[in-house]
């Protein structure tokens, strides 16, 4: 509340309010107060409140870690091109990156026919999906490096539930089976290759 707006409720219990009035301003300040004992261990905050700032927290933190994810993919498709193309200069690259890691809600990248990339997160390309998919894999098998998990971990603390969430229901349906060994190692890789168009 501003001062002004402060100054306007005190002038007008001081000076204008009848006694009806005061008895529901008095009533409104108990509840207050009670409320604000009754509301301590969530850190003062009423239902509606603590509602709206939990649902501020969960968006910004969705928000950094799709910022996260897409850096992560970022970092991972510029080595590939520099690795691929060593020629290429600054400029090449950083339009080869708009073009397949574009900004969240800009157009796509290159994706094949039939590709679930659309149903991923929006603009990472097949090829990162494979990628997480390979990370997700190794590390739930037991197979990842600890130098690798520690430079995820290092990059992105909910890197495991970030990937997840980042894979359409088909590809969580397949490494379900693989982790449950309902699907070897070759299927998975001819299915989710086959979803994703690559």
């Amino acid at each position: 509340m501003g001062r002004v707006e402060l100054e306007s409720v005190l002038d007008y219990i001081l000076n204008r309010a009848d006694q009806a009035e005061l008895a529901v301003i008095a009533k409104a300040c108990e509840r207050r107060n009670s409320d604000r004992g009754r509301y301590a261990e969530l850190g003062g905050l009423n239902p509606g409140a603590l509602a709206d700032h939990m649902a501020a927290s969960v968006n910004d933190g969705l928000a950094a870690s799709m910022d996260s994810i897409r850096n992560t993919v970022r970092g991972f498709v510029e080595n590939l091109i520099r690795e691929n193309a060593p020629d290429a200069t600054e400029d090449d690259i950083e339009a080869l990156l708009r073009h397949f890691v574009p900004e969240h809600g800009a157009p796509g990248g290159v994706a094949s026919e039939g590709s679930a990339r659309t149903e991923d997160v929006p603009g990472l390309p097949p090829e990162a999906i494979a990628v997480m998919l390979q990370e997700f894999l190794d590390f739930s098998l037991g197979a990842m490096l600890p130098s690798k998990q520690k430079e995820l971990w290092d990059s992105m603390p909910n890197w495991q539930e970030q990937y997840w969430e980042a894979f359409s229901p088909e590809l969580k349906a397949f490494v379900k089976a693989r982790l449950e060994g309902r699907m070897d190692d070759d299927a998975f890789w001819k299915a989710s290759l086959s979803l994703l168009g690559l």
